[in-house]
């Protein structure tokens, strides 16, 4: 017995010097681990704030670059806005330059001028654009609506997606690498709104997104826009992050300049700044070190003047050196800084297992899941992620789509959140037209389309179009893919009706004689097939009412009137990167009609008309344009105003619209445009300055008719968000000379 207790009590001793040895072991080797990595001094925790302002906010990149090199520590980072945006960065492991990197590569014009590259459009959608080239869409699912921004937020949004991604996980903002908090406002509680957690994406954007510009962030039932309304300069948030020294940024737009009151947007502006700094002027205070950098020469929306901006910062906070260097490390501490921030900082994307389209459902949630199934079981390749996003956006079904990645039953997918159009579909597009080549003429026009998507089954399309002015009628077509049989997909039936009518001149030289109207009433079938989005054919048959009635004038042309049967082929190729001034690409327009009856003869006639184009870029900021026009009537002649018209504001822009009049003609056209400057991407694209050779030939013409007429001209061209607006001067032969202007398509 007195054996028995004597082994239990040795046993439990050897087990307490056993596990007593290994407690020792264990504990020798943390503290071993630990110092052999440096440790870093006590010191005060270090908030930096930076200020929203828009492209302003480039400054606080080079007072990033300035801290850096001096082994200023931050802490944490709070922005809003645009500083919500460089502190994210920074805040997610980006070094000063990679954000220089970062947003010097973004193409600011593209991804803040709101609406999807041309080329990335369907081919419907590219119909409309190129019928409308501004970026007025309206729609009516609610009503009569408006966009919710200028800017649907796509672009900077998937910019934002693919910077955060390795970040898909992340529980709390103070897991980054350095804790980040971003401030936005709650539309509906009119309240600030600190970020936290969540998606660090979509709280950026939703910090940065600028009332009436960019469309507000939904989350939940939450309503986000840009935080500038509500907290500017988040020192108190900083402070609230546990900082015990604050480093704000401020951005110095300088005294107010009073001619800039003198318009209602400069007004409104500073209504605005007034607001702003209202909500600045404590947290200017509560900073304890405060940088005023002089941002006065630029604005809100130099966004391509990034290298410009920077060094604004970098200046500031040199000047407050004796400030910041009070809290410098030394090379060994700075080391050990950075080697624990770096250690916080995430760069991997797992390979996705499945794939979770989140708030769609039935066949639009099918054909979106379809799409991206091709990434599942591959390493993630964000180009081709955001390519296959742009082609869905060219649907002009989406205002956006997000993507990430998520955690599901042990496994992790790609995450892809589609947002629909809050205001439509139904869309409605509008397009405003202005014409003029010398005081006498001046055209006025309004044109309309409204597009109902789906209305009986993916794809389909009623399409309604109505117009006033020279060009003044209306029309609608039914277009219906065929996804049935042993039809491949790309095949079409579309039904139309229409009733147009067109202002014509006939001339005689240069002396107008009489002006008629042109009537068009019909209805008429396709088939179809769409080849890719650049491209589609149609064979088609059409009654038409067709004829001349004139208006003004003498009676040199004979009225007609017809009613034929109409065969048609067309052949479309839209290969151009943007519809007004494209700098790449071709167009191909091409169509073929045959009349089963002509004007005032007997039998019928056919009609051949092309259009060519190529355009491509000389150096950065040119564009040379090469144009072919030409028609023919295969050996029909004295077909008068049913013939081939050229004339007016670049087509032959120093003669009269309509005064070049033949059974058959060409025109070839060479045009060089240079880029004179940018401007803001919320309001427009660029001004280019122009110039054109233009040549023409008719075959039997009017008597007076130049055999080989040709012209130079000059013109500014300014696009803007409603569409190009141009003007200039055309000299041609015999003493032709016009001045022009216009709103509307240019190439």
């Amino acid at each position: 017995m007195n054996s028995s207790r004597h082994r239990i009590a040795f046993l439990c001793h050897i087990q307490a010097v056993t596990i007593f040895f290994l407690l020792s072991c264990l504990l020798f080797a943390d503290l071993n681990a630990h110092s052999q990595q440096p440790a870093v001094r006590e010191r005060k925790r270090i908030g930096l704030v930076l200020e929203g302002g828009g492209a302003l906010g480039f400054a606080h990149i080079g007072v990033l670059q300035w801290l850096e090199e001096h082994h200023i520590p931050v802490d944490d980072v709070a922005g809003t806005s645009m500083g919500g945006l460089v502190g994210g960065l920074y805040a997610s492991g980006n070094s000063p330059d990679q954000i220089v990197q970062f947003v010097a590569g973004i193409d600011w014009p593209t991804v803040l001028g709101g609406q999807a590259p041309f080329d990335t459009l369907g081919y419907r959608r590219k119909e409309d654009r190129v019928a409308f080239p501004n970026r007025l869409e309206f729609g009516f699912k609610h009503g009569f609506g408006l966009p919710s921004g200028l800017n649907s937020g796509a672009g900077v949004g998937l910019l934002l997606d693919r910077e955060m991604l390795p970040y898909y996980d992340l529980k709390n903002f103070d897991d980054l690498p350095i804790p980040f908090r971003c401030v936005a406002t709650e539309m509906v509680s009119g309240t600030a709104h600190v970020f936290h957690d969540g998606s660090l994406a979509q709280a950026m954007r939703a910090s940065m997104s600028i009332p009436g510009v960019f469309a507000p962030v939904t989350h939940g039932n939450e309503i986000y826009s840009d935080g500038a309304a509500v907290d500017n300069l988040p020192v108190d948030v900083a402070r609230k992050m546990g900082a015990q020294v604050v480093i704000a940024v401020y951005l110095d737009t300088g005294t107010v300049d009073r001619s800039s009151l003198n318009s209602l947007v400069g007004v409104a502006g500073r209504n605005l700044s007034i607001m702003i700094a209202a909500n600045e002027k404590e947290n200017m205070k509560n900073a304890d070190i405060l940088l005023k950098a002089n941002v006065s020469k630029f604005t809100s929306g130099d966004f391509t003047k990034s290298a410009e901006i920077i060094p604004q910062g970098y200046k500031i906070a040199q000047e407050h050196a004796a400030e910041l260097e009070k809290y410098a490390l030394n090379d060994a501490d700075w080391k050990a800084y950075v080697a624990q921030r770096n250690a916080r900082r995430k760069t991997r994307v797992p390979v996705p297992a499945f794939i979770y389209i989140y708030g769609l459902n039935g066949a639009q949630k099918a054909e979106v899941q379809n799409e991206f199934a091709k990434f599942v079981g591959h390493p993630l390749d964000p180009d081709k992620v955001e390519t296959t996003i742009a082609e869905l956006l060219g649907t002009g079904t989406y205002e956006s789509i997000s993507y990430n990645m998520i955690d599901m039953g042990g496994k992790t997918g790609l995450l892809i959140r589609p947002h629909t159009k809050k205001h439509a579909p139904p869309f409605l597009n509008l397009g405003p037209t202005l014409s003029a080549n010398d005081s006498n003429h001046l055209l006025l026009g309004l044109g309309a389309r409204a597009t109902f998507t789906d209305i009986t089954g993916p794809g389909s399309e009623l399409r309604l179009d109505g117009s006033v002015g020279p060009l003044a009628g209306m029309s609608g077509e039914f277009y219906k893919p065929i996804h049935f049989l042993h039809f491949r997909k790309g095949y079409f039936v579309a039904g139309r009706a229409y009733v147009t009518y067109t202002t014509a001149y006939f001339f005689q030289g240069s002396s107008q004689l009489s002006q008629y109207t042109e009537h068009r009433k019909g209805f008429g079938a396709d088939i179809g097939y769409q080849f890719n989005t650049r491209t589609e054919l149609r064979l088609g048959e059409d009654y038409q009412w067709y004829g001349d009635t004139r208006t003004i004038g003498e009676p040199e042309q004979k009225e007609f009137s017809l009613h034929p049967l109409v065969s048609s082929a067309r052949l479309n190729y839209f290969g151009q990167n943007d519809v007004e001034i494209p700098s790449r690409g071709s167009i191909v327009q091409s169509s073929l009609d045959y009349y089963t009856q002509r004007p005032n003869q007997n039998g019928g006639y056919t009609q051949m008309n092309t259009y060519l184009a190529h355009f491509f870029p000389l150096r950065e900021r040119g564009t040379i344009a090469v144009m072919a026009n030409g028609g023919t009537s295969f050996n029909s002649q004295n077909l008068g105003l049913a013939g081939f018209e050229i004339g007016g504001p670049l087509r032959m822009s120093a003669y009269d619209r309509g005064e070049l009049l033949g059974d058959d003609y060409f025109l070839l056209q060479g045009a060089y445009l240079f880029q004179v400057t940018k401007l803001n991407p919320v309001i427009g694209d660029s001004i280019y300055a122009a110039g054109f050779y233009e040549m023409a030939k008719t075959w039997n013409s009017p008597s007076g008719t130049p055999s080989l007429p040709n012209d130079v001209a000059g013109a500014l061209i300014v696009k803007t968000l409603i569409g190009p607006i141009y003007g200039g001067i055309s000299i041609g032969d015999s003493s032709h000379r016009k001045w022009f202007f216009g709103m509307g398509r240019v190439f």
